[in-house]
């Protein structure tokens, strides 16, 4: 009798140490399973504008500087590390214009607004919603300098006679049509003679000499200023006869 117990009782005890082992061995390979090393989430490496500055186009009717001569929208193209090669979805937000095209590689269509600074941010979604890093680039809009290009100014000049006697003064002037501004300029220039009261102004007295009798003067003008535009004609030109 007592030999059938002690049998019995090794027996039991082997199964709970059997069991005992395997359910730890269940738990750990249950452990494992739950809390696997996690893959990275994909991230925006980079985004890169074409430009950062663009200029407002000039109304009908007028001209742009060189510089201001650009389209007026900005080329973006968008880098992301994607570890889990899943499909990313790109979502902009502007705060000014707005985005045409879809994905990595899209235009930013500032036409219309304002002069200022404008931000353009940009996150991914790989399928579990807009990760919480994303990316901001800022744009500068600023007005271009746009002068009139069918109101040029017209450069004429005067003077009292058509001749002068040789070793008088003789007076120019030049008369300039339109409003450009106070600021302008004059720069006058002669093909004998000197220059005795004037250069800078509109108005400028010249000395002839005995020496240039039975020849011509020639005085030159060249007017400057911010509002006269590149494409216009900006010097003009007046003889007259020295007489003996």
């Amino acid at each position: 009798m007592n030999k059938y117990f002690i049998f019995l009782l090794l027996a039991v005890s082997l199964f709970v140490s059997l069991g005992f082992y395997s359910g730890a061995e269940t738990r750990q390979n249950q452990t494992a399973f739950v809390n696997p090393t996690p893959t990275p989430s994909a991230k925006i490496e980079k985004a890169a504008l074409d430009r950062e500055e663009i200029f407002i186009p000039c109304p009908p009717g007028v001209k742009r500087n060189e510089k201001c001569d650009e389209a007026f929208s900005i080329k973006v193209e968008i880098s992301a590390v994607n570890p889990r090669n899943a499909e990313l979805l790109y979502h902009y937000t502007v705060s000014g214009g707005r985005i045409i095209g879809k994905g990595a590689s899209v235009s930013w269509d500032l036409s219309g607004v304002r002069p200022g600074t404008y931000t353009i941010t940009v996150g991914i979604d790989e399928g579990r919603g807009i990760e919480a890093e994303t990316l901001t680039k800022t744009v500068q809009v600023k007005e271009c300098n746009c002068p009139i290009v069918d109101a040029c100014p017209v450069i004429e000049i005067s003077t009292p006679a058509d001749s002068v006697k040789a070793g008088e003064t003789i007076t120019f002037t030049a008369n300039v049509s339109g409003d450009f501004g106070s600021n302008m300029t004059y720069n006058w220039t002669v093909s004998a003679g000197e220059i005795v009261e004037g250069q800078g102004t509109p108005k400028i007295k010249v000395k002839t000499t005995r020496e240039m009798a039975g020849g011509n003067l020639t005085a030159s003008v060249e007017i400057s200023s911010e509002r006269v535009a590149g494409i216009c004609e900006r010097t003009a030109s007046e003889s007259v006869a020295i007489s003996k």
